[in-house]
């Protein structure tokens, strides 16, 4: 489907509803932007990921979609968006919406991008492609941060104490799901060698729910790391990534908003497929073990051991973290 460009005026995107998910579509909003510069831009996403958005000059319009919600309230957002009339609708989420919204110009529910594109960034801007509004150039996610974000974390580096050149590294131990988490001892001997060699200033950075496990993995490290789980915007997490020298993290959100700001990554992937969510930045190094089971993308680990995680040592990530700090 050709999109006649002069007839729309206003765009509605789906989005998903888990923050890292959504980074990762933010260049279908960069892309819609170049298109339609004029346009009014509206976007629909899940409560998580809605601070995704919440300073992100290019959209107009953000609305929250819960998928939880009872079918009263799902009809009345239904309503609420065919009043809106919007000429082209971009539906990431491959959900029912599109069919309700009768709009002129979307993207159809059942196309399926090819095989050959395996990264998700990928698969989504092949959404727009479909509809005439390809590109060949490769976009980078972005997380857009303000102002005062960034002052509030200026406050906190004078809390820091950062002295002038010292090193910041952060770490993303945490993720939504256990098996995605290299082991606690991993990390561990990870501040250890960033310590004795670097004298780096640690960052632990994740949601509220990987506070417990932060503090279980640093309680008993001298000097302490800097827990900033659960005490961040999604706005200031995205700025504290900038003033860090690399991020070593699970296949998490903060791992794909660092390659949002272009902050290094040692991502450590094990159960789900790196091809379809790795960081693509200049310095990106992953971090995997080649087994005949991975990656099972499961939720849990089928044989109860997850070798994928627990063979990575703690070496192997150090020496990817030197290649990114050595000058």
């Amino acid at each position: 489907m050709k999109i006649d460009k002069s007839k729309v005026k206003r765009i509605l995107v789906i989005n998903l509803s888990n923050i890292g998910d959504v980074v990762l579509t933010t260049p279908v909003i960069q892309l819609l932007r170049k298109n339609f510069p004029q346009a009014h831009l509206a976007v629909l996403v899940g409560p998580r990921a809605f601070s995704v958005f919440k300073s992100d000059p290019r959209i107009d319009k953000k609305i929250i979609y819960d998928k939880g919600s009872c079918w009263k309230n799902k009809l009345i957002l239904v309503n609420r968006l065919r009043q809106d009339r919007y000429d082209l609708v971009v539906d990431l989420r491959s959900s029912a919406f599109n069919i309700f919204l009768g709009t002129p110009y979307r993207t159809s529910i059942l196309a399926r991008a090819p095989k050959s594109l395996t990264h998700m960034r990928d698969r989504h801007l092949w959404k727009l492609k479909s509809l005439g509004l390809g590109t060949e150039e490769l976009i980078s996610p972005t997380v857009e941060f303000s102002q005062n974000d960034q002052d509030n974390v200026n406050r906190l580096m004078n809390k820091w104490q950062v002295r002038g050149r010292q090193i910041v590294v952060g770490l993303a131990p945490g993720a939504r799901n256990m098996t995605k988490r290299w082991e606690k001892e991993g990390y561990r001997q990870l501040i250890k060698r960033l310590y004795d060699e670097y004298n780096a200033k640690i960052v632990m950075v994740g949601d509220k729910d990987d506070a417990r496990l932060v503090e279980e993995i640093v309680s008993r490290i001298k000097p302490r790391p800097i827990n900033l789980c659960g005490k961040t915007t999604i706005g200031e997490l995205a700025f504290v990534l900038t003033k860090c020298k690399l991020l070593v993290s699970n296949d998490s959100a903060p791992m794909h908003m660092a390659w949002a700001v272009n902050t290094p990554v040692v991502a450590i992937f094990g159960p789900t497929d790196y091809k379809k969510y790795a960081p693509c930045g200049a310095q990106d190094i992953v971090i995997r073990k080649n087994l005949p089971c991975a990656p099972c993308e499961q939720s849990l680990c089928r044989k109860g051991t997850r070798q994928c995680m627990k063979l990575i040592s703690a070496d192997e990530v150090f020496a990817a973290c030197k290649k990114i700090l050595t000058p």
